[in-house]
């Protein structure tokens, strides 16, 4: 088991942050384990989910997420999960604002999501920077686990087995505090 070290980035000290993509069946697996490392998480360590923004994606789905996230944050979670399964499961399109808006409703946000598009300047603002921090972190695949800034792990680490890989989060998170 492994990870791999970047150069730190300045404001993610005690950060552990996960990055996920709406489509990708491990992460669905592995959410509980996510929820659950952020109830746990050891002070003062904060959790943050982040989008992984690709270029097979259009920016409907990210700017939806940030307007969630930012706007409805009670919400986050739930948006993320009906994301998977909108998108897995039900092969509900999250390029469009129709398919996207089913999530939403989903999700149990209480306005409709594209309806969050009158802030897009803001979150343009904000995605500029989720895009310089997943360079600067060099996160290429999901989900990817950030910690301190510094580290970072991913299930290739374990063969994508996923009690290895919440094990080696986990401890790299300890080495970390």
């Amino acid at each position: 088991m492994n990870h791999y070290k970047v150069k730190p980035v300045a404001g993610d000290e005690e950060t552990v942050r996960v990055f996920f993509l709406r489509v990708a069946s491990f992460q669905e697996t592995i959410f509980s384990f996510f929820k659950n490392l952020e109830a746990t998480m050891p002070k003062p360590k904060t959790f943050e989910c982040t989008l992984l923004v690709n270029k097979g994606d259009r920016l409907a789905f990210a700017l939806s997420f940030l307007a969630v996230e930012k706007y409805y944050p009670a919400y986050i979670h739930n948006f993320m999960e009906a994301s998977f399964i909108g998108a897995q499961d039900l092969g509900i399109s999250t390029v469009n604002w129709a398919g996207i808006d089913r999530i939403g409703k989903a999700a149990h946000v209480p306005v409709s999501v594209p309806l969050l598009k009158q802030h897009e300047a803001a979150l343009r603002a904000d995605l500029a920077s989720f895009l310089t921090l997943q360079k600067d972190l060099q996160v290429t695949n999901t989900p990817a686990v950030s910690v301190a800034g510094t580290y970072i792990v991913t299930p290739e680490f374990t063969n994508g087995d996923a009690q290895l890989f919440s094990q080696l989060v986990n401890g790299i998170i300890s080495m970390a505090c």
